[in-house]
């Protein structure tokens, strides 16, 4: 079921990514792959010494091909995590489809589809597997206001379907920034807000809301 299921996300994903293809002229793909390896270690305090904890691998690859005015995307990440000495081990698989298109030059336009199936070997706190599949969705758009001036936005939304309907949420987001130029000085200003609700009468997740603005000032002679 999880393979069929992975399976037929990553053949929707594709077919989505090539269809623009008969209407542009496409250039030559760029094909990205990475591997990369993180661990981590503490202090046996019986021992005195230092020994490993955890141990994670992940490999991306992903293609991006454009057609001017549009760029398309698709990627697959693979991950696993153990850990060496405690439980909480886990592995996922991630693909995810972008794209933007240029309408003139004020606007662009974007969005990203993904879906990540997440695998638990333990069981969860119900007895119940921890697994889960996570759809999600955004939209983006940046309108140039003048000369070194633009405005973007963007929505987001997120669904996490798991095996226990007791870890069921939801999550929506809003962005929004500004940026302008300032004779050589480039000053930008940005805020994302995220609200995450239960999924399902049998959710037990609560109401949470988090919140993120920034203001950055940055020396651009060029």
């Amino acid at each position: 079921m999880k393979k069929s299921v992975c399976t037929l996300l990553g053949n929707a994903l594709l077919a989505l990514a090539c269809l623009p293809a008969w209407s542009l002229d496409w250039k030559l793909p760029v094909v990205t792959m990475r591997y990369e390896v993180a661990g981590g270690g503490g202090e046996d305090p019986e021992e005195d010494i230092f020994e490993p904890s955890s141990l994670r691998n992940t490999v991306t690859l992903r293609v991006k091909e454009e057609a001017d005015p549009a760029a398309f995307g698709l990627g697959l990440t693979m991950s696993a995590k153990d850990y060496y000495q405690q439980s909480g081990d886990y592995s996922y698989l991630k693909v995810e489809h972008d794209a933007s298109v240029r309408l003139g030059k004020p606007w662009k336009l974007g969005y990203v589809l993904g879906a990540k199936w997440m695998e638990y070997p333990q069981l969860g706190s119900n007895g119940l597997p921890k697994d889960a599949l996570i759809l999600s969705a955004a939209t983006s758009a940046v309108v140039r206001l003048g000369r070194g001036t633009s405005l973007e936005t963007g929505v987001a939304g997120r669904f996490a379907l798991t095996e226990d309907p007791a870890d069921a949420l939801q999550a929506y987001m809003a962005s929004a920034g500004f940026s302008t130029r300032l004779g050589d000085w480039l000053l930008a200003a940005r805020y994302r807000g995220e609200l995450r609700i239960p999924l399902g009468g049998a959710s037990d997740r609560g109401l949470d809301m988090y919140h993120t603005g920034s203001v950055s000032l940055q020396w651009d002679p060029n």
